[in-house]
């Protein structure tokens, strides 16, 4: 297990309650801090489950873990945070958060979060519980695959069919199949459908 927390009194507490469970049920094997730090000790020690902060410096834990499904399969990923942001928690359970308790509540919340997401099931704090059909929406971005992701995005900053394939490298054709089978998976119909499902999703910006 991994600690992802950008303050260390709250890593300390929690590999302490951890340590203190029957027959040491679990092992920390490498604290971060900060986004960047998260991404190196995640990939270089490969751990199956991880505790992630939703605030932290650098990029935010949804950002890790959008980053982390990219590169670990099968990891299991438990949310500790004070964050309520619709947008971000929706966005956490649409790349498969296990988890997600708040830090208002006991830690022995979260270490029964654990145990459940240990043994294959799932737990959502029931002030985060009501963004899930939010959620379960933003849930078709992980069947796209790479490309009809990147088509979404070039379609969301207002990009063209032609301009699009001139950036990717491919021909109008090809990128008119990507786009077609990419507005099936999401179930929207237009550019400006896509654009509304990026912005939600937090892949654009209107910075």
């Amino acid at each position: 297990m991994v600690l992802i927390d950008d303050h260390q009194s709250m890593r300390d507490m929690l590999r302490n309650a951890l340590a203190r469970r029957d027959a040491a049920s679990y092992e920390v094997v490498g604290e971060a801090g900060t986004g960047p730090e998260a991404m190196e000790c995640c990939v270089a020690l490969r751990p199956d489950l991880i505790v992630l902060d939703v605030v932290l410096p650098g990029f935010n834990g949804v950002e890790v873990l959008a980053q982390l499904r990219q590169k670990l399969r099968g990891l299991r990923v438990v949310f500790f945070s004070g964050c309520l942001q619709e947008q971000l928690i929706a966005r956490a359970v649409a790349l498969g958060a296990d988890a997600y308790v708040l830090k208002t509540q006991p830690l022995q919340r979260l270490l029964e979060a654990i145990d459940k997401v240990n043994g294959g099931e799932k737990y959502f704090d029931p002030a985060v519980a009501q963004f899930n059909g939010h959620a379960t929406h933003l849930m078709g971005w992980q069947t796209l695959t790479v490309r009809e992701q990147e088509v979404a995005r070039l379609i969301a900053e207002g990009k063209t069919t032609k301009e699009a394939a001139v950036l990717l490298g491919v021909s109008a054709k090809t990128l008119d199949k990507h786009r077609t089978s990419m507005m099936t998976k999401l179930g929207v119909h237009d550019a400006v459908s896509v654009t509304r499902y990026a912005l939600v999703a937090g892949l654009i910006s209107l910075d």
